[in-house]
């Protein structure tokens, strides 16, 4: 982010020094637009450094793409499959709970309502204790 700061300071410095004509309006404004999109490009990767350097999120991201996944292909069956293995063998509560609402929203979204309520059911109840 640092380097954001300092990018983002010497683009207002060579701003404010050098006088703005008229026909170089479109020029500065393309740099300015130029800008903004590095700034989001570097956010991005700052981003996705962030998930990606700590496992639960990373895990839980990996979940979600994997369910997506199966999702595009019409196997809702196998994303169930992977999300209930994830609920009931990992020790992470983090990954844990996460699986656990995805696991319910694929089971509601294929019309099992009642199992889906018992899993967030069962998830609340090891939260509680």
């Amino acid at each position: 982010m640092k380097f954001l700061s300092r990018m983002a300071a010497v683009g207002l410095m060579i701003f404010a020094v050098t006088p703005v004509y008229a026909d170089q309006m479109d020029d500065l404004a393309k740099m300015q637009e130029f800008m903004k999109v590095m700034h989001g490009y570097y956010g991005i990767i700052h981003d996705v450094h962030g998930v990606a350097s700590n496992p639960e999120k990373a895990a839980i991201m990996q979940l979600q793409k994997i369910e997506e996944i199966y999702k595009k292909r019409g196997d809702r069956a196998e994303a169930i499959a992977v999300l209930s293995d994830v609920v009931n063998t990992t020790k992470n509560a983090t990954v844990r709970n996460a699986a656990a609402m995805m696991l319910a929203d694929a089971l509601n979204e294929t019309g099992r309502a009642s199992e889906a309520v018992e899993v967030l059911r069962a998830a609340l109840d090891s939260n509680l204790r």
